[in-house]
């Protein structure tokens, strides 16, 4: 494990979860949401260039259609068999990346397979940004 993934470990694992208890993933997902609005609207590049550099791991954008985005994140291998909770982080950011781009209001949620995690943003083109 490199240095800098170490440091986030020690961060997500320890120091948030014992702050924040049970409303660990809510929180950590508004959060996402508000690191994404202080790196605002990135192209798909500059998204998996973000998350490398992040150390959240490699992200891939698989599927687009309507209003719904698939994303595929092979996260550190130190984080691969983490629950559920635990990639709301990357979820908050990527719903609003996704927001931002199309000016309105994105829901994510992470759905952990066993070596990559899934996160699908479903956009409310109805509820837009005003």
């Amino acid at each position: 494990m490199s240095q800098p993934t170490f440091a986030i470990e020690l961060l997500r694992d320890y120091v948030l979860t014992d702050l924040l208890g049970d409303d660990y993933a809510q929180v950590i997902y508004w959060s996402g949401k508000r690191v994404a609005r202080k790196f605002p609207v990135m192209t798909n590049d500059e998204l998996s260039a973000f998350f490398m550099e992040a150390g959240w791991g490699q992200l891939t954008l698989l599927k687009e259609k309507g209003n719904k985005f698939l994303f595929e994140l092979l996260p550190p291998p130190a984080t691969q068999e983490k629950a559920t909770g635990y990639f709301q982080l990357e979820a908050g950011f990527l719903a609003e990346q996704i927001a931002g781009r199309s000016q309105c209001v994105a829901e994510g949620y992470a759905d952990v397979a066993r070596q990559a995690v899934q996160i699908t943003v479903q956009l409310d083109r109805k509820d837009t940004y005003e």
